[in-house]
């Protein structure tokens, strides 16, 4: 294992939405420089910031037009270098989303592979004479007939992303993206997040969209041209089973995976993210329990609520309630494996409101042309995740103009301006909890032990060689719980003078006996 994986707490910019330096309403790479100060308080190691390579933005940076290049709404390349300097002078890192499935439509590469079907890049994408029956995940055909180049290309996602083929023989995608990673090495960055990775190995002429094999070589291909052990990296891969998990993991190729079976646990199975069921204690604590117990042995588990494409959990699973994020964030660093946080978890972040004119994320715009299910948006939108980051009360604090993004009013008394004042405050409960981390050896490296409870409450333990063991107790409810655990020394809490009944969403790291 990684020692420096295991000893990372990972903070998510969506740059975009995280602090506007030049008045602009969007935030930028110099905004994120002059908060540098307050993840260092914070206990941040590594930032990962979402993609500011330059992109024509129709899918906010997901689709990249040059991957050497910063897009001019973030800064400059000038800009980035400062950062990466500045980051590494508070002994913090940065890692970069790669987007290794999909690049712009406006990308040279695709230009030239829809000009010249015999050039040199020809083959970077995926060209067929007739369109089948995939679809793509944003809606509708997943072909796009260029009239140029007379047929139809494959995409994933939106029409303007065109799928690379990675079913080259002479690989040339991958070596293409291996130079990539290579440059931002040699800049000075420290990890990355692959986008939608496990897309990588799909076969559109059989109709399906993963194979483990063709994603294994295509990571080896990926990485062939940095060395990955001084590198933290991470996948979007929720195709891949555990036992894929541990075997990339083994060979170098990914430290962890993003898997999303938590994330989903209030969606209709089968009907897509919209359709919604009740949030249930009893799935959720069996989901998080069974992912602990199978990457137990080899593996290790990124732990995350929230992210760019994912909504505040505790608007979709706790109804906006302050406690349950503590109780949460408890819950989270008490886990094994890798805490991520993202921007506004710290201070309890909602999904807020946005008004059905205000949105701009492209796969909700597809959804609502021909559905009208707002609850399903405002829960599982990817907009609401999106919402500029609360540093004060007024907006201003984001930006002194408009934001990209129009949300309602800030929460009262969710900003870290007021919370920074107040050491009772879930920003300093995070804050505490990170300091926990590195002091305590056995929170980071201890194994997952599982103590059987009732649905209501969540108890585990981390042990160590030595056989010392620290409990995590946990109410995953707004209801009191009884339990029969001795507690003795409080490392952590929600909560003042924990007993043997735990309030509505208590939570505590401590020993017992």
């Amino acid at each position: 294992m990684k020692t420096h994986v295991q000893n990372q707490i990972i903070y998510h910019i969506y740059p975009k939405s995280f602090q506007d330096s030049n008045d602009d309403g969007i935030g930028d790479l110099n905004g994120i420089r002059s908060r540098l100060d307050y993840l260092s308080w914070l206990g941040v190691d590594l930032i990962w910031l979402g993609p500011v390579y330059r992109s024509p933005g129709f899918d906010n940076g997901y689709d990249i037009s040059d991957y050497y290049d910063i897009d001019p709404i973030f800064g400059t390349r000038a800009d980035m270098t400062f950062l990466l300097e500045e980051t590494k002078a508070r002994q913090m890192g940065v890692m970069m989303d790669i987007v290794a499935n999909h690049t712009s439509r406006t990308h040279e590469w695709f230009r030239a592979s829809e000009l010249d079907p015999s050039g040199p890049y020809g083959e970077y994408y995926i060209w067929r004479d007739k369109p089948n029956a995939m679809n793509s995940f944003f809606g509708g055909s997943a072909w796009t007939y260029s009239p140029i180049r007379k047929q139809y290309y494959f995409h994933s996602f939106a029409p303007e992303q065109p799928d690379l083929n990675w079913e080259q023989e002479q690989e040339q995608v991958g070596k293409e993206l291996a130079e990539v990673l290579s440059y931002w090495v040699k800049q000075g960055v420290k990890g990355f997040r692959f986008d939608v990775i496990d897309l990588i190995g799909k076969d559109v002429d059989a109709l399906e969209w993963f194979s483990f094999n063709k994603v294994k070589a295509g990571l080896k291909t990926l990485l062939s041209r940095v060395d990955p052990t001084g590198l933290v990296l991470v996948g979007e891969a929720g195709a891949l089973n555990a036992a894929q998990i541990i075997e990339l993991k083994q060979a170098n190729l990914l430290d962890m995976v993003f898997n999303f079976e938590v994330t989903a646990l209030d969606e209709q199975t089968g009907k897509g993210k919209w359709e919604l069921v009740p949030f249930s204690t009893r799935r959720f604590k069996d989901t998080l329990v069974s992912w602990q117990e199978r990457l137990q042995d080899g593996g290790w588990n990124s732990l995350f609520w929230n992210n760019h494409d994912q909504p505040r959990a505790i608007s979709r699973w706790y109804a906006d309630r302050l406690e349950a994020a503590a109780m949460l964030a408890v819950l989270q660093f008490g886990l094994r494996g890798t805490p991520f946080i993202y921007q506004g978890d710290e201070i309890g972040m909602t999904n807020g409101l946005i008004l059905p004119e205000d949105y701009k994320d492209i796969e909700t715009l597809n959804y609502l042309k021909t559905n009208d299910n707002l609850e399903g948006v405002r829960m599982k939108g990817r907009d609401h995740a999106r919402i500029p980051m609360a540093w004060t009360s007024e907006p201003s604090g984001f930006s002194k103009s408009e934001p990209w993004l129009r949300a309602r009013e800030i929460e009262n008394g969710r900003t870290v301006e007021i919370q920074q004042q107040d050491k009772s405050s879930l920003l300093f409960l995070y804050r505490q909890l990170i300091g926990l981390r590195k002091t305590q050896p056995i929170l980071r490296k201890g194994q997952f032990c599982m103590v059987e409870t009732n649905d209501q409450l969540l108890c585990f333990r981390r042990t160590d060689p030595t056989e010392r063991s620290v409990t995590v107790l946990v109410n995953l409810t707004d209801q009191e719980v009884k339990h029969s655990f001795e507690i003795e020394r409080v490392l952590c809490a929600t909560h003042e003078q924990p007993s043997s009944v735990l309030r509505p969403y208590e939570a505590v790291i401590c020993y017992t006996f």
